[in-house]
């Protein structure tokens, strides 16, 4: 089984190769390079570890931030998110990384990153979201699959578009419930775009539309190439690690999930807390592949 973790558990705004020299140190070998460290203009170093990579959203960081919305009602916003996933997918190429995944975008513009140390939810001004609005992002976001499909065949990069799930900003996403991926099997086939599972966001969703989780991952199961694990109390998006008597294991554990990788994405966690959990990871999964 495909066991990644995630370099989002290191403190936020921190240089990569600080998490990457952690993760080398207690034996990792595959890597997903998350979304939460400093721009760094000069990267050659990553190619020096003998990692399995994948690359999550917002890597590389770009100089001048921005908050990554293919789906945005503002072109400029539109065109620079794509901008960034076709210069991720770029060095995702270059760096010969087995996967590039990254968000379907919002209705409606965040204007900040959460600040919270329990939510990573992002942060919007108030304002009504109708069903107009909604139309109209959705446009936007096959828009802009088409043109982030198209620049990935020719680079040889797969691509994987992430659920999303909120319980208190649930309006201001999209691709949070299952009858809003009928547009992805519809219009793409499972070559063209792959679907990273959050088990988080799928919690916090199920939990608001009050929808069962496993009809909506056996609707979407051809289509899923990865599966992000981490730990919500069922309100928050708190990226904690894994609990060993929750409900995932279940998913975890289905045999038709064997090869699937796996990215334990935890935030702002300790080191003895991640060895710890890969430990749980691996002993509840050794020989306890479901049928």
């Amino acid at each position: 089984m495909s066991l990644f973790v995630s370099t989002t558990f290191i403190k936020d705004n921190t240089s990569l190769i600080t998490a990457l020299n952690i993760l080398k140190s207690i034996n990792v070998k595959s890597v997903e390079i998350g979304s939460n460290h400093i721009f760094e203009k000069n990267l050659n170093y990553i190619k020096r570890y003998n990692f399995n990579y994948i690359v999550h959203n917002y890597f590389p960081v770009p100089k001048k931030p921005i908050i990554v919305n293919i789906s945005s009602l503002d072109e400029n916003i539109r065109k620079l998110s794509i901008q960034h996933i076709k210069k991720s997918i770029i060095f995702c190429n270059n760096l010969n990384a087995k996967l590039y995944t990254f968000h379907p975008g919002f209705v409606k513009d965040p204007i900040r990153i959460s600040n919270k140390k329990n939510n990573y939810d992002f942060v919007w001004k108030s304002g009504n979201i109708n069903q107009n609005l909604i139309n109209k992002a959705k446009l936007h976001l096959l828009n802009s699959l088409d043109k982030i499909i198209k620049f990935s065949k020719k680079y040889n990069v797969n691509i994987a578009i992430e659920t999303e799930g909120s319980y208190y900003k649930n309006k201001m996403l999209m691709m949070q419930r299952p009858e809003e991926y009928d547009v992805i099997l519809s219009n793409y086939s499972k070559d063209d775009l792959g679907i990273n599972l959050n088990i988080g966001h799928l919690n916090l969703s199920s939990k608001f539309y009050n929808f069962d989780k496993f009809e909506f991952i056996n609707y979407i199961i051809k289509y899923i190439v990865a599966i992000e694990l981490s730990h919500n109390n069922g309100f928050e998006d708190q990226h904690l690690p894994l609990k060993s008597n929750a409900w995932y294991w279940q998913l975890i554990k289905d045999k038709r999930f064997k090869k699937i990788i796996k990215i334990l994405e935890f935030r702002n966690t300790n080191i003895t807390k991640l060895i710890n959990n890969i430990k749980l990871f691996n002993k509840k999964v050794e020989n306890h592949i479901l049928v």
